[in-house]
């Protein structure tokens, strides 16, 4: 907060006509100045990393030059296994929109992940605003991953979501140091992915809150809160779809910011 100090003021003696020799001091009452403030302005939480629009256009096949490290997956399969990250013949970018054009090309189910960069930090704030079509047997799954590629160091995933008909938006934080894909925490919550919506990750050393359109899940279990470097790895993935399947996922922008905490003023 920062104080608006005011400083108070008063008449004095009108004068009443010329004097002989030096004016007379005054002995009345002075008006006191107050002083200004000492306490320092509190550190902000969080000091933006990333501020991404897409205002530059990227036409299929330009992303990964247009936007250089967003697309470091390309050439890996999905986790699932079927889907090729391939940025080069699903995403274009126009009018401030990513599309990412899930469909078969060659008999392999194609998707991406978007890497934004920025990649690597402990804690932080991200935020991203997007909408799907109903894409039967694809799925999104945007999460912050161990930058040493340990998954027993944890996993924050939001928002996840299947993108056929009737699937919702959900958030997973796993449990660190126990079995792989142990879902530590998790947030179902009642809304599908083909409406706008802002998803925000608030990753703190005591906390991680998911936040869907204003709506918060906070955990506070430290056993499912990640302590170590990670990075964001926004996973558009395959799961079974068919070959005739075809359908978009657009992102309006990307924020991130890295964590500051706030600053003592003792």
């Amino acid at each position: 907060m920062v104080l608006s100090v005011g400083v108070a003021t008063g008449q004095g003696a009108e004068p009443t006509g010329q004097t002989a020799g030096p004016a007379a001091p005054v002995t009345g009452p002075t008006t006191p100045t107050a002083s200004p403030s000492t306490d320092p302005a509190p550190v902000p939480e969080w000091t933006p990393l990333i501020d991404q629009d897409f205002d530059e256009p990227a036409a299929l096949g330009e992303f990964a030059d247009v936007y250089p490290g967003w697309a470091s997956y390309d050439g890996w399969y999905d986790t699932e296994g079927p889907g090729l990250y391939d940025s080069s013949r699903v995403v274009t970018v126009s009018d401030g929109i990513l599309n990412e054009h899930l469909h078969t090309e060659d008999g392999e189910a194609l998707v991406v992940s978007i890497t934004p960069v920025p990649h690597v930090q402990t804690y932080g704030r991200y935020e991203v605003r997007f909408r799907t079509d109903p894409v039967p047997g694809y799925k999104i799954a945007w999460l912050l991953w161990p930058a040493d590629d340990n998954w027993l160091n944890g996993e924050i995933d939001f928002p996840e979501a299947g993108l056929d008909p009737g699937d919702v938006i959900e958030g997973f934080s796993h449990r660190v140091n126990v079995d792989e894909g142990n879902h530590g925490w998790t947030v179902t919550t009642d809304q599908s992915t083909l409406d706008w919506h802002t998803a925000v990750i608030e990753w703190r050393p005591d906390s991680v809150t998911f936040i869907l359109d204003g709506v918060e899940y906070r955990n506070t279990d430290p056993g499912s809160i990640p302590t170590v470097p990670m990075y964001w790895s926004m996973q558009t993935e395959a799961g079974d779809p068919a070959a005739s399947v075809a359908g978009n996922v657009q992102i309006d922008y990307v924020r991130a910011w890295s964590y500051t905490g706030l600053a003592s003023t003792d």
